[in-house]
């Protein structure tokens, strides 16, 4: 079958040929059409991960595609799916014609959403419901959402909305992604030029008050100005790091408001819970509330793809399998 393979720690995958998968325990073997890149397989595969990945191996956390074999989905039908491990540690991941994923992952898809829509969708969509359902959002509430530039930040925007949210307001360094974040739905944008009380003053002023609820997938001091912010009761939600963990928390003033700080992984969220938030998801989209950025790109490009999605390219980049 033909796949992406990452031949060797600090290099891009490229189009190559592998054996075709056997389905394991308590997986399913599907035909993959369309599979989206993730920020932890550059990481992976950059050898920076806590674990050291065994190359060779095949790439690639979820996708979209039609059922070969499952236990409780008929062959033929549309799905979107996770592969049932991390690539790269004794297992292949779903960036390959064939893939064994997780049986219960399986997401069967309507007809209105198309395999690029319904991969670009997965993880993205899927962390920033995490994070909201985590804050509890409440009508007429003030959200801030760090990172909105990037494919979770412009989810959450629009899941902010979709639920009641009074006043959004949309924080990254793009101003392009700032302004699409704008036209998803936010109320205002601050760029992350500035630092400290500066920074803070400037998410208080464009929220109109104190912070309800904070959406981060940064940490780093753009977090630890917004926890300077936070309303009595407000909720900071942690879904990434890519702005440092060097911190100073400012944890008197979270405790003096009676705020929280979550942090959550939809890595770390059981498959069954993940499958019924996208299926929540697929609602979302039907409806208008939900759209995520993407564009395909065919496998034999996804070295260049994989440079592209080191650097934040602030939409989803989906690889498009052979016959999909």
């Amino acid at each position: 079958m033909r796949a992406a393979v990452i031949e060797e720690l600090g290099t891009p995958p490229r189009a190559g040929e592998r054996e075709d998968p056997a389905r394991g325990a308590g997986e399913a073997l599907v035909e993959v059409t369309a599979a989206p890149l993730n920020p932890i397989e550059i990481r992976v595969a950059s050898g920076s991960f806590a674990r050291r990945a065994q190359p060779p191996y095949v790439p690639g956390l979820e996708g979209a595609g039609r059922v070969v074999e499952s236990d409780r989905v008929a062959p033929g039908r549309r799905v979107r799916f996770e592969g049932a491990a991390l690539p790269g540690f004794g297992n292949q991941g779903t960036l390959a014609e064939l893939a064994g994923v997780e049986e219960d992952s399986l997401v069967e898809l309507p007809d209105s959403v198309d395999d690029a829509q319904a991969a670009a969708l997965g993880v993205v969509g899927i962390t920033a419901a995490l994070a909201l359902d985590r804050a509890g959002i409440a009508a007429a509430e003030r959200v801030l959402v760090l990172g909105a530039t990037g494919a979770v930040g412009q989810a959450a925007v629009q899941l902010a909305r979709a639920r009641g949210a009074g006043r959004i307001v949309a924080a990254g360094r793009n101003r392009e992604g700032l302004a699409r974040a704008l036209e998803l739905g936010a109320d205002a944008a601050v760029t992350l030029d500035s630092a400290g009380e500066l920074l803070a003053g400037e998410f208080k002023e464009a929220a109109g008050g104190a912070l309800d609820v904070v959406v981060d997938p940064l940490w780093g001091p753009p977090a630890m100005a917004a926890l300077t912010t936070l309303a009595d009761y407000g909720r900071h939600v942690n879904v990434g790091q890519s702005a440092g963990t060097d911190v100073d928390v400012p944890i008197d003033q979270v405790r003096n408001r009676q705020g929280a700080i979550h942090a959550i992984s939809s890595g770390w969220t059981p498959v069954p819970e993940k499958a019924t938030v996208y299926r929540r998801l697929l609602d979302d989209v039907a409806a208008g509330r939900l759209a995520v950025d993407h564009e395909l790109i065919p496998l034999d490009e996804v070295a260049g793809a994989w440079e592209r999605q080191a650097e934040s390219p602030h939409r989803k980049l989906v690889i498009q399998i052979p016959g999909g």
